[in-house]
C-alpha cells in the first residue's frame, strides 16, 4: 500500500521488478502469489505492486517517499521502447542512431516514422518572433533558470502561431533557444547550441551535443512526456501541452538534474571528488547523477555519451575530474551514473554553462510525437481516482 491504495502495474514492468521473463510472472500469479486484475480497457491484465515487493522481500513501511513505486499508467505508444542494453525509436535502436544519424534526422524518425536518408535544413527563428521572445525573457530576468526562461517562449510563439501543427510548434521552440543567445546561429541544431553558450565551439563539441541531443529525444511515458499527453487529452493546443511538460521538466528530479551533477563536478575539481561526494552523503542528499528509476543495471544511454566527451579537447584536465568522480563513486555510491552526469560531464569538459538546456530542447522532439499520437486517441481519456481518508461525509451526524 502507498497513502492507502494499493498499486497495480503492467506485465513488462512486473517481470523486470522481480527480475524473471513474464512466463514466470504468469506462474507466481497462477499460485496466487501475486494478484492480478484487468486495466480499464478490459484487455490489459495489471500486477500487484505490494505482492512484487513481498516476493522480493522487501519492507515498503521503511522505505522514504523518494524511493516508493510509482503509480505508472498504461498507455499504448508505436513512438520509444525502454530496453537495458539500448532504448529504441520506431524500432531503430538509439545506441546505433546517435553514432549514424543526427538530431534532425532522430526528430524525423519520431514524428513520421521514418528516418530519412540525409539530415533535413531546418529554418531560422523568424526575426519578428526572436524579438517577441527576446521581451518576454527579458520580462522574466536574467538571473532565472534558463529553464523558466524557456517556458515563457511556448505561450508566446503559440499566441504568434496559434495554427501550428505539434511538430511545427516543437519546430519553432527549437531553433528559438539558440537564436536568442547567438542571433546569427543557424545550420545542425547542435552547432546552433554550441555557438550559443561557447565562444570558440570545436567541432567535437557539436558532435557531442548532437549525440546528447538524439540519446535525450524521448524516453517512452517520463513524468514530462505524460503532463503533454494530459494536457492533449483536453485538446489543449501543441504549445499549451509543450508549455506543461516544459513545466515539469523544470523539476529538480527530471530535467535539472544535470545542472546539479555539474555542480558537483565543479566542487570535485576545486576540492576533489571523494570530499564532494562525501559533502552530499553526509548531508543525507543523493548524490546527482546517480541512479535510475527504469535502469537498474545502467543507463544504457551513458556510454555513448561518455565516449563523446572524452574526444572534447581538454586542456585544463577537467576530463580527469569526471574520471574520478565516477572511480569514487564506485566504491561510495550504490546506484550507478546515468545519463544526467554524461550532460554535466558534457557541461564540464566542453565548457558550456551548467545550464544549458540540451535535455528540453532534445525532448522537444519527442514531445511533438506524443502529442500527435495522443490526438488520435479518445479526449479526456486521464482522471485520477481518489480515495477518501478520514470518515465520509455521510457518516456524520
Amino acid at each position: 500500500m502507498l497513502g492507502g491504495m494499493t498499486l497495480y502495474i503492467g506485465s513488462q514492468e512486473a517481470a523486470r521488478r522481480l527480475g524473471v521473463r513474464r512466463e514466470t510472472l504468469y506462474a507466481y500469479v497462477s499460485r496466487g502469489e501475486i494478484a492480478r486484475r484487468s486495466a480499464i480497457d478490459g484487455r490489459t491484465s495489471l500486477y500487484s505492486v505490494d505482492d512484487i515487493d513481498r516476493l522480493l522481500g522487501r519492507t515498503r513501511g521503511k522505505q522514504s517517499p523518494e524511493s516508493r513505486p510509482s503509480i505508472d499508467v498504461q498507455i499504448t505508444s508505436a513512438i520509444t521502447q525502454l530496453d537495458e542494453q539500448s532504448p529504441r525509436y520506431r524500432g531503430h535502436e538509439v545506441d546505433v542512431l546517435c553514432r549514424t544519424a543526427s538530431f534532425e534526422q532522430v526528430a524525423a524518425l519520431l514524428w513520421t516514422g521514418a528516418l530519412p536518408a540525409t539530415a533535413p535544413e531546418w529554418p531560422d527563428a523568424l526575426r519578428d518572433d526572436v524579438d517577441a521572445c527576446q521581451a518576454a525573457v527579458t520580462a522574466v530576468g536574467a538571473s532565472a533558470p534558463a529553464l523558466q526562461r524557456m517556458l515563457v517562449l511556448a505561450p508566446v510563439l503559440g499566441a504568434r502561431h496559434s495554427g501550428d501543427s505539434a511538430t511545427t510548434a516543437a519546430q519553432r521552440l527549437i531553433v528559438m533557444v539558440p537564436a536568442l543567445v547567438h542571433q546569427s546561429a543557424s545550420g545542425p541544431i547542435a552547432a546552433r547550441l554550441g555557438r550559443a553558450w561557447h565562444q570558440e565551439p570545436s567541432d567535437q563539441l557539436a558532435k557531442a551535443i548532437d549525440r546528447a541531443l538524439v540519446l535525450l529525444a524521448d524516453h517512452e511515458l517520463a513524468t514530462s512526456t505524460l503532463a503533454a499527453r494530459i494536457a492533449t487529452s483536453v485538446r489543449a493546443s501543441p504549445y499549451a501541452a509543450i508549455a506543461a511538460a516544459l513545466a515539469t521538466v523544470s523539476g529538480e528530479l527530471h530535467g535539472s538534474s544535470a545542472a546539479a551533477a555539474t555542480h558537483l563536478l565543479v566542487d570535485a575539481s576545486k576540492r576533489g571528488a571523494a570530499a564532494a561526494i562525501r559533502a552530499c552523503l553526509d548531508a543525507g542528499l543523493r548524490v546527482p547523477g546517480f541512479g535510475h528509476t527504469v535502469y537498474r543495471t545502467g543507463d544504457p544511454r551513458l556510454s555513448p555519451l561518455l565516449e563523446a566527451v572524452r574526444l572534447l579537447p581538454d586542456p585544463p584536465s577537467r576530463l580527469a575530474v569526471v574520471e574520478d568522480v565516477l572511480a569514487e563513486a564506485s566504491v561510495r555510491v550504490t546506484p550507478r551514473p546515468n545519463v544526467d552526469f554524461g550532460l554535466a560531464a558534457l557541461a564540464f569538459v566542453g565548457g558550456l554553462d551548467a545550464e544549458v538546456p540540451i535535455f528540453a530542447v532534445a525532448r522537444l522532439a519527442g514531445w511533438a510525437a506524443h502529442i500527435d499520437e495522443e490526438l488520435a486517441e479518445r479526449p479526456l481519456r486521464f482522471r485520477g481516482l481518489a480515495k477518501p481518508v478520514g470518515p465520509s461525509l455521510l457518516d456524520r451526524p
